[in-house]
C-alpha cells in the first residue's frame, strides 16, 4: 500500500510525464490557471493547457539544443505547509545528460492543489543553484 501523500505523487507525476514529452500526461498533472516564476521574472499564469504548451515546448526544444538535456530527476521534496486541499513543497531537481550525470540544479517551491478530487501542480517558483540551465518553469520564451 503506498501511504505518499497524494499531492507528493501528483508532483513526481508530472516529473515523470515532463520525461516522456506527451503533452497530455503534463498537462494532466497540472491544474489551471497554472502559474510559474523564475528568478528574475515575473510570475506567468497559463489559463489553459494549450497555451502551457505551446510555451514548455519551446522550453523543451531550447532546453535539448542549449543543454543537450535528456532527462530531470526531482531529487528531494519536502513538505513545509499542508491543509487538506493544498500542498507546498521546498524541491530540488537536477536536469541530466542521457549518461545520468547532472549538468545542472535547480530549487524552489511547488504547490499542489486538490481541485474536484484530483491533486494536480498549480503554482511552480524555481531558481538555479548551479550548473548551465537555459531557462525554467517561469522563463518567458
Amino acid at each position: 500500500m503506498n501511504t505518499e501523500h497524494p499531492g507528493i505523487l501528483a508532483l513526481k507525476n508530472f516529473i515523470n510525464a515532463f520525461n516522456t514529452l506527451e503533452k497530455d500526461k503534463i498537462i494532466n498533472n497540472l491544474h489551471f490557471p497554472h502559474f510559474t516564476h523564475s528568478d528574475g521574472t515575473q510570475p506567468i499564469k497559463y489559463e489553459n493547457g494549450e497555451i502551457f504548451w505551446n510555451n514548455l515546448k519551446i522550453q523543451l526544444d531550447e532546453m535539448v539544443d542549449k543543454e543537450n538535456w535528456s532527462f530531470s530527476t526531482l531529487d528531494s521534496c519536502e513538505v513545509i505547509n499542508e491543509t487538506e486541499n493544498t500542498l507546498q513543497c521546498l524541491v530540488e531537481f537536477n536536469r541530466r545528460y542521457k549518461n545520468k550525470k547532472s549538468y545542472g540544479k535547480a530549487k524552489g517551491i511547488w504547490i499542489a492543489t486538490l481541485i474536484n478530487k484530483k491533486w494536480a501542480l498549480q503554482i511552480r517558483s524555481m531558481i538555479p543553484v548551479s550548473g548551465n540551465i537555459s531557462s525554467l518553469a517561469g522563463t518567458k520564451m
